[in-house]
């Protein structure tokens, strides 16, 4: 029994510890993913927002010229 709470020392091979190189072709890939969606992402917000930005002065210019190729031809008509 009093060998059992003995713990039994391990010796692994005594050399220099080297660092190994993790393996980065799955992490490029994912890395390039996700820059390839940003840049997607960010394209279409910068085009949003430019749209956007111009959307009451196209809604005006829309209206006018609504109303006058409707009104030109009625007047046109009429008289």
């Amino acid at each position: 029994m009093a060998e059992e709470g003995q713990r039994e020392e391990q010796v692994y091979d005594r050399g220099v510890p080297t660092v190994l190189a993790p393996p980065m072709v799955g992490l490029n890939d994912i890395v390039e993913k996700i820059r390839y969606r940003a840049q997607i992402i960010a394209r279409t917000q910068k085009l949003e927002s430019g749209v956007s930005a111009t959307e009451a002065l196209g809604f005006v210019l829309g209206f006018l010229l609504a109303v006058l190729l409707v009104l030109v031809p009625v007047a046109y008509w009429v008289v």
